[in-house]
């Protein structure tokens, strides 16, 4: 982990649920890329069947439907093939904290142990690497780096625009401070580099 990440892989998260509350929602849209040398190599996309109709401001947000849920795998289906997309590289998202808790929610629920991967956020480097931009929205940063932002909301295309912001991220902190380890990444998230 104290390879330059730009050279290195990590795996992008992004998720959609029914909700924001972790104990009481589930996910709908689950998506990774993995990054290698700075490159997207590969992706993992799947909707997933909640068990229950979702709420009207979920579809108004993720464009999502009901009908589009039904036939779709359950999260215990899809899990599986998830983790092992992910393996045991960095995990990085935008506001990762939150889409850690629901893959903890089921890995605890499913395998009876904790996800354990270490992540990066963003959102958090965001706000320390380009402290001038007015918002911090995963769609407002992708705009302001000229990115195509149609379709934000849906699994894939967040998880796609992340990588690219942190791409970016990475080579800002590369070219000014010639850093780019998880560590010294680690240490600015949290306000001590």
């Amino acid at each position: 982990m104290r390879d330059n990440l730009l050279d290195g892989t990590f795996v992008v998260i992004d998720l959609e649920a029914t909700g924001f509350d972790v104990e009481k929602s589930e996910v709908i849209d689950l998506a990774a890329v993995r990054v290698e040398g700075g490159i997207i190599t590969e992706k993992f996309s799947t909707l997933v069947y909640p068990g229950y109709f979702i709420p009207e401001r979920i579809k108004k947000l993720t464009g999502i439907t009901n009908a589009m849920l039904v036939g779709q795998p359950t999260i215990e289906e899809v899990l599986p093939e998830f983790l092992e997309f992910v393996g045991d590289n960095i995990v990085v998202g935008h506001f990762v904290e939150q889409d850690i808790k629901f893959i903890n929610k089921y890995t605890k629920q499913y395998r009876g142990k904790k996800f354990r991967n270490p992540s990066l956020c963003t959102l958090k480097l965001a706000r320390k690497v380009f402290p001038g931009l007015k918002k911090y929205s995963l769609k407002e940063i992708a705009e302001n780096f000229g990115f195509e932002t149609n379709g934000v909301h849906r699994a894939l295309k967040d998880a796609t625009l992340t990588a690219e912001i942190f791409i970016k991220i990475l080579e800002e902190l590369w070219f000014k401070y010639g850093i780019g380890d998880y560590y010294s990444l680690k240490r600015l998230e949290k306000g001590k580099f």
